[in-house]
């Protein structure tokens, strides 16, 4: 039992400083990237808040399911693509909360799947975000500016319907319970909760390095 004891010590100090790293690793991503997220922030549209079919807030896309009169993977799914219309890709509102990502109408995708995350919780339907650190996207449009295919870390939801799981991604219009718009190239792996607020920083310094990148382009030697 003494043994058992010490190891399991051990491993809670090893997950203590595990912990400490990663925040720490966070607040110096934090400080050398909080300049250029300004920057780019100023070139946020001037309109706070945007509306789809009247739904502004989480709250009105909580009243907008329970109206809706669906269940099931129905309403697991009627969240999802009403997220995925109202939340279109950015990089330069890093640093807003769920709630405020969702009002403004934009985010990238920790910020879209824990604001669906959020009108989950709210219904009662059973979600956890998960995560891979390669998944293959298809070029696309983002600021304007067309990107092509890429292999980048993803955020999504893996959600529990009366024992049925999904994976659930708000990030294209054509997605639905079980069918996204990426591929898996690594193994998917739960998220922490307290690991969120750290990964949220990281991906937010790597999408402002990702935006300053097509602000400024490299030019051809």
């Amino acid at each position: 039992m003494r043994a058992l004891l010490a190891v399991l010590e051990i491993a809670g100090l090893c997950a203590a400083g595990a912990a400490a790293l990663a925040l720490a690793g966070s607040l110096v991503y934090l400080v050398f990237f909080l300049p250029f997220s300004v920057r780019s922030m100023r070139l946020l549209p001037a309109e706070t808040r945007t509306s789809v079919d009247g739904v502004q807030t989480i709250d009105d896309a909580v009243s907008a399911c329970l109206s809706s009169g669906l269940t099931g993977v129905d309403l697991v799914s009627y969240a999802q693509n009403l997220t995925s219309r109202k939340m279109r890709y950015s990089r330069r509102n890093p640093w807003d909360s769920w709630d405020r990502c969702f009002e403004r109408g934009q985010g990238y995708c920790i910020q879209k799947g824990m604001a669906l995350k959020r009108i989950y919780d709210r219904l009662g339907i059973e979600s956890v975000p998960v995560q891979a650190l390669r998944c293959s996207f298809p070029a696309e449009f983002v600021h304007g500016v067309r990107e092509p295919a890429s292999v980048s870390g993803h955020l999504w939801l893996r959600v529990n319907v009366g024992g049925a799981v999904y994976d659930v991604c708000p990030g294209s219009f054509s997605n639905r319970p079980g069918v996204g718009h990426f591929k898996i190239l690594s193994p998917v792996r739960q998220v922490p909760a307290w690991t969120i607020p750290v990964l949220h920083v990281f991906s937010a310094a790597e999408n402002v390095r990702r935006d300053w990148k097509n602000l400024f382009p490299k030019r051809p030697a």
